[in-house]
C-alpha cells in the first residue's frame, strides 16, 4: 500500500526478505533505550518464541529500502484471538516522519478482517512519542512491567534455607507450575511461548518429599529468567533464593543475568530480586487494542 503524500509504501512481508528483516531490525534498535543486535540465530529465535508470521507481519519500503517493519506474532491472549507486536522498529534517519503510523493503518484494519480479535503490545515506559501513538491508535494501558538486571559485578552471597532438593526437570509440568503463580506472565514468557523453544531453556524445579514446590526457568545460553515461582504454603522458605542461585550458577554467560518483564503488580516480587542484588534497567507499558 503506497501513500501517495509520501515517498515510500507499506506492505506485508514474506521469507524472501529475512536477511533484509534482520538487518533493518539491528538498524532501528541500534541506538534504543535497550540497544540490540542479534546474530541469525538469535533473531530466529526471537521470531520463533513469539509466534511471528512473516507473511503477516509488515514492512515499509523507500524503493528498495527497508526503512520500517512491524512483526506479527500470532496467538490467544486471554481467551480471545490475538496478535502481538514483536518488535516495530524505523531506521533512525527515517524517524518521525509517519512510518510506524503508516504500517499500523495498513494493518490493523485487514487483521480484523480476518478475525484478530485484539493486538497486544509492549512499549518502553520512557518512549513517550510511542506511548502517545499507541493511544492515539486505541491502545489502553494494561500493566507495567519490569526488566530487572544483576551485574556480576556487584556479586554477592545468596543465603538459603536448605529443606529441599533442587534439580533439573525433562519436561515442564506447566498444570502444577501455573498454580504457584500470582499474575500471568508477558507474552514472551507464557508456556505456549517456552514450549516453542523448549531446547534454548533450563527448567529446574524445588522438590520437598518428591513434591515440586517451586520452580525457575531460564535460557541456557544467557540466563536470563523466563519464569520463577513458589508454591503459596512454601513461601518465605528459601525456595526462591535457592532456585535464583541455581540458575547463576548453571548459566553459560557472563553476560548480566536478568529478569524480563516482570509484573510490577505482583505483590512483594520487586522488593524480592531488588534484596537480591537485581536492579530495574527499564519498565515497560504493556497495551491492547480490540479490534
Amino acid at each position: 500500500m503506497r501513500n501517495e503524500t509520501a515517498p515510500w509504501q507499506c506492505r506485508f512481508l514474506s521469507e524472501n526478505d529475512l536477511a533484509q528483516i534482520h538487518h533493518t531490525f539491528n538498524e532501528a534498535f541500534s541506538d534504543y533505550v535497550l540497544p540490540s543486535e542479534l546474530t541469525s540465530t538469535q533473531f530466529r529465535h526471537h521470531l520463533d518464541v513469539n509466534a511471528v508470521d512473516i507473511c503477516r507481519s509488515v514492512g515499509c519500503f523507500d524503493g528498495d529500502e527497508m526503512i520500517g517493519f512491524s512483526l506479527n506474532g500470532f496467538g490467544e491472549w486471554n481467551g480471545l484471538s490475538t496478535v502481538y507486536d514483536a518488535g516495530t522498529g524505523v531506521i533512525p534517519a527515517r524517524r518521525r516522519q509517519g512510518v510506524s503510523n503508516a504500517m499500523f493503518e495498513m494493518m490493523l484494519p485487514i487483521l480484523s478482517k480476518d478475525g484478530i480479535e485484539q493486538f497486544l503490545l509492549e512499549v518502553i515506559t520512557s518512549n513517550t512519542a510511542a506511548v502517545r501513538l499507541y493511544e492515539k491508535l486505541g491502545f489502553e494501558k494494561v500493566r507495567e512491567l519490569a526488566l530487572l538486571r544483576w551485574d556480576r559485578v556487584q556479586e554477592t552471597e545468596l543465603s538459603s534455607h536448605e529443606r529441599f532438593v533442587i534439580r533439573e526437570m525433562d519436561t515442564p509440568d506447566w498444570p502444577r507450575f501455573e498454580l504457584f503463580w500470582d499474575g500471568k506472565p508477558s507474552w514472551q514468557n507464557m508456556p505456549d511461548a517456552l514450549s516453542r523453544v523448549i531446547e534454548t531453556r533450563c527448567v529446574v524445579g524445588a522438590f520437598a518429599d518428591e513434591v515440586c514446590v517451586g520452580y525457575v526457568t531460564f535460557s541456557k545460553s544467557l540466563g536470563s529468567v523466563s519464569q520463577l515461582a513458589v508454591d503459596k504454603t512454601r513461601r518465605n522458605l528459601g525456595v526462591a533464593t535457592a532456585l535464583l542461585k541455581f540458575a547463576l550458577a548453571k548459566r553459560k554467560s557472563d553476560r548480566p543475568m536478568q529478569i524480563v518483564n516482570l509484573d510490577k503488580s505482583v505483590g512483594g516480587a520487586m522488593d524480592f530480586f531488588e534484596n537480591r542484588g537485581f536492579s530495574e534497567l527499564v519498565s515497560q507499558f504493556e497495551m491492547v487494542k480490540r479490534l
